[in-house]
């Protein structure tokens, strides 16, 4: 009975675990998911849409709804945590130049991808205006979707999509609750 008991798990292994395997994300599918994000930054480009109805092809749905609730949040016409294209961190660019991704994964659906890039073409050598980020990357069945972006490229002042976006949220609430009246 026991080994007849092993070979029914060794079988069942031997189905289910390179079906699991081929369901979970690698590297080399978080790396062309983070690349195919970029080819929307060429010149004349419009970048990809962060705040409408396709940012789902793009941004977690809990970090897509962060983004819509602070957009509501601070009101028509007024400029929340998104000040700019978070992909790129930026408002324009004339492409994207010397683009380096490195992904290392944290679990079989978590990933983070190192992206540095510059926004216009090196002159003399130098990069102008240098980016620096670091994406937070979840895999849903084999789809990659971005969880969470950290601007580092001012090392003094790093910015954090996912706790900004939660801070002024929290703020702007909490004023709203003290300016009605009592």
């Amino acid at each position: 009975m026991r080994v007849r008991l092993q070979v029914w798990v060794a079988f069942l292994l031997f189905l289910f675990v390179p079906l699991a395997s081929a369901l979970g994300q690698d590297a080399a599918s978080a790396k062309s998911f983070v690349e195919s994000l970029y080819r929307h930054y060429t010149k004349n480009s419009k970048g990809i849409d962060f705040s409408g109805p396709k940012a789902l092809n793009h941004f977690t749905v809990s970090l897509n709804a962060l983004m819509d609730a602070d957009a509501k949040a601070v009101g028509p016409g007024e400029v929340g945590v998104l000040d700019g294209d978070p992909i790129c961190s930026c408002q324009d660019w004339d492409g994207i130049w010397n683009l380096k991704i490195d992904v290392r994964m944290l679990a079989n659906d978590r990933a983070k991808a190192d992206v540095s890039f510059a926004l216009f073409a090196p002159k003399a050598g130098a990069d102008r205006d240098f980016r620096s980020l670091e994406m937070t990357l979840t895999g849903s069945g084999n789809q990659w979707r971005i969880d969470n972006i950290l601007d580092k490229t001012d090392p003094k002042a790093p910015f954090d999509l996912r706790a900004e976006l939660e801070k002024e949220i929290r703020s702007l609430k909490s004023k709203a609750k003290s300016n009605r009246p009592h």
